[in-house]
């Protein structure tokens, strides 16, 4: 999300990407690459959106998000909060299994530095990590440092940046 990013239209895209499909797809959005100059009122603004969020049965029109597949996706949910907060990183929402039956979990954002081992793995459930940037090169580089990476996108109104990061 570079710093000329129209937040008006990113945050939803975001949400979406990251837990429109309760984070169960190949393309889902695992990690928010933010310029620092925005970082704080993006995650703000993150975290508010998630607060609204309604979950449970997916075929309710009011419902945002559905339950994951099955218990081991559930196990798999924990493992990687767990191996987050074991290397040092914060939970700013979210984290929980919800015990009201099924396989509900709450979306969950978490600030992680890109090199922490979770964050380089791909989690079928609804976590979103975050982290900051100073620089193009540098997100450039974070996105292309993980073995997946089926798609990538670029948040910004500046021409120059958006084709930096498509070439």
């Amino acid at each position: 999300i570079e710093a000329s990013a129209d937040l008006t239209t990113t945050i939803p895209a975001i949400v979406f990407g990251a837990v429109g499909t309760a984070g169960q797809r190949c393309t889902t959005l695992r990690r928010a690459i933010i310029h620092q100059s925005i970082y704080t009122k993006v995650v703000e603004q993150l975290v508010h959106a998630y607060e609204q969020l309604k979950i449970g049965d997916p075929l309710n029109s009011e419902n945002h998000l559905g339950p994951l597949i099955n218990q081991r996706a559930i196990e798999q949910y924990r493992l990687a909060i767990e191996s987050a907060e074991q290397a040092g990183a914060k939970i700013l929402y979210g984290g929980s299994v919800l015990e009201d039956g099924g396989f509900f979990v709450q979306p969950t954002i978490i600030e992680a530095t890109a090199e922490l081992p979770i964050v380089q793995q791909e989690t079928f459930a609804p976590i979103l990590y975050v982290h900051g940037y100073e620089i193009l090169e540098e997100a450039i580089s974070i996105n292309n440092q993980v073995d997946y990476g089926l798609s990538s996108a670029i948040f910004t109104k500046d021409l120059l940046q958006a084709e930096q990061f498509l070439s």
